[in-house]
C-alpha cells in the first residue's frame, strides 16, 4: 500500500470526503479543605449548556489535552474564572472531550505534583465549561492509591447526576472500575448517542506512577504482545459495538515534553485505526504535537490522529521566559495547549468523512492577582496585553503564537 503524507493548513477543508517526574511543578496544598459527596454547590453556570445540533447528519467535536490541578491552580477567586474566555468555543461544540490527569477523592484533600488529588468543585467547572467526555485514566489515576480510584467513581457519578438534574445534559467519565480486573474484558468505556449519531469511547493509560490498583485502571502495558492483544480486541469490540464514531484515548507510553513523534507510536495508532478506531486521541507529552488525517480512498471514511494536544489548564508553567527572544523552554511549552475542533459529516452509507478540522490554540495566563486562566492564544489577546498594558506579557504571546505554528501541524495521509 503505497502511503503519501500532506502538511495541510490550519483551517482546511476535505472536499473529497514514566514514569518520568512529570507534571511536577508545585508540592502539596495546605490550606485546601476536603470536599463531601454529593456536590455541595457548584458555581452558577448560565443554563445554556445543551448543545444543539439542527442537522444530525453533521457533528462537530472538541478534543482538549489535560486537565491539571497544581497547587497554584487553586488559588483563584472562583473556579468558572478559569473558563470565562473559552467557555463560548467549548460550549459551540456538539461534544467536547478532555483528560482529568488526577484523581478526585472528596475525602481527601487537594494535592499537587507528586501525589495529585482534585476537588469535586474544579472537576465541575470543566463541566459547566462546556465539556461532555471525560477520560479518566492516565499515569497519575492512582495517585491515591486504590481508595482514590474508588472515590474518584464516586464523584464523578455525583456530577453526572447533578448536571443531569440541574441541565438535563448527560456526561461521561470512563477509564477506572469499580473492582479489580485486569481482562481487557473489564475495560469501562461509553457507548451512547449524541445528536443522532452514536459513539463508542475507549480511554486506556498505557503508563502508572506506581503500580498500585493497576486492576482498577483501563492499563495497558506498553510491550508488543500486550498492544497486539489491545489491537485484536478493538476489532472484536467495534463489531460488537456498531457506531458511527469509535473514538479511543491513550495516555501513552513516550517521554514528555518532546513533540518527536517515533515512528512505533506513529504505527501502533495507525493499527488501532485499521482495527476499527476512528479517532486515536493521544496526551502525555503535556505539549503539543502533530495532527493526521487518514483518507480511505477504498471506504471512504475519514479517520484521526492526534499525538498530544498539551496542558488545557495546569501550573507547569509558573516563570514564563517574558523576555527571551526565543521562549520554547520545556516548561514554556507546557504553558500553551490545543483545542482540535472537528467536524464531520454522515454520508448516505454510514461512512463519515471530516469536512473541517481547526487547531485552536489556547495559553494559561497568569494575571495580575496571580490567578491561573485559560485565554486564547490569539491576537486579540495580544491586543488586549498591549493595551493594559502588559508589554512583556504581549511580546510573550506573540513568540508564543508564532512556536506553535510552526513547530505544529496537520498532515493528511491517502491510503
Amino acid at each position: 500500500m503505497n502511503l503519501k503524507f500532506h502538511h495541510v493548513s490550519f483551517l482546511f477543508f476535505l472536499s473529497s470526503s514514566i514514569l518520568f517526574f512529570s507534571c511536577g511543578t508545585t508540592s502539596e496544598i495546605i490550606n485546601e479543605p476536603a470536599e463531601e459527596v454529593p456536590l455541595i454547590q457548584a458555581p452558577e453556570p448560565e443554563p445554556q449548556l445543551q448543545h444543539i445540533n439542527h442537522d444530525s447528519d453533521t457533528i462537530t467535536l472538541l478534543f482538549a489535552g489535560d486537565i491539571m490541578a497544581h497547587s497554584v491552580n487553586y488559588y483563584i477567586t472562583t473556579y468558572e474564572k478559569i473558563w470565562r474566555d473559552v467557555r463560548d468555543v467549548i460550549s459551540d461544540a456538539d461534544l467536547a472531550f478532555a483528560n482529568i490527569e488526577a484523581p478526585i477523592d472528596t475525602t481527601r484533600s487537594a494535592s499537587s505534583y507528586p501525589n495529585f488529588n482534585m476537588t469535586q468543585k474544579y472537576v465541575q467547572a470543566a463541566v459547566d465549561a462546556g465539556f461532555d467526555v471525560f477520560s479518566l485514566c492516565n499515569n497519575h489515576t492512582n495517585d491515591q492509591y486504590k481508595n482514590g480510584i474508588l472515590e474518584t467513581i464516586k464523584t464523578t457519578q455525583a456530577i453526572t447526576e447533578y448536571t443531569k438534574e440541574t441541565f438535563g445534559n448527560d456526561i461521561y467519565f470512563s477509564g477506572t472500575k469499580q473492582a479489580a480486573d485486569s481482562k481487557l474484558s473489564a475495560l469501562t468505556y461509553n457507548y451512547f448517542e449524541s445528536n443522532g449519531w452514536k459513539f463508542l469511547f475507549l480511554p486506556i493509560t498505557e503508563l502508572l506512577n506506581r503500580p498500585d490498583a493497576s486492576d482498577y485502571i483501563n492499563f495497558i502495558k506498553p510491550d508488543e504482545e500486550s498492544r497486539k492483544d489491545f489491537i485484536k480486541y478493538v476489532k472484536e469490540f467495534r463489531t460488537a459495538h456498531p457506531c458511527d464514531l469509535f473514538i479511543i484515548s491513550v495516555h501513552t507510553s513516550e517521554p514528555e515534553y518532546t513533540r518527536n513523534i517515533t515512528e512505533k507510536q506513529n504505527q501502533y495508532y495507525m493499527d488501532l485505526l485499521e482495527a476499527g478506531a476512528d479517532v486515536v486521541w493521544a496526551n502525555h507529552a503535556h505539549i503539543i504535537k502533530d495532527r493526521k488525517i487518514v483518507v480511505d480512498t477504498k471506504t471512504g471514511r475519514d479517520k484521526l490522529i492526534m499525538y498530544a494536544n498539551g496542558n488545557t489548564i495546569s501550573g507547569q508553567r509558573t516563570k514564563p521566559e517574558l523576555t527571551s527572544k526565543n521562549p520554547t523552554g520545556e516548561r514554556d511549552n507546557t504553558g500553551d495547549g490545543l483545542f482540535y475542533i472537528v467536524t464531520l459529516h454522515k454520508e448516505n452509507d454510514g461512512s463519515t468523512r471530516i469536512k473541517k478540522c481547526e487547531p485552536y490554540f489556547i495559553t494559561t495566563y497568569i494575571n495580575t492577582a496571580n490567578e491561573y486562566v485559560i485565554k486564547p492564544l490569539n491576537q486579540s489577546f495580544v491586543k488586549y496585553l498591549y493595551d493594559v498594558p502588559r508589554t512583556n506579557w504581549a511580546k510573550y504571546i506573540e513568540r508564543r503564537i508564532k512556536i506553535n505554528k510552526e513547530a505544529t501541524k496537520d498532515l493528511i495521509e491517502w491510503q
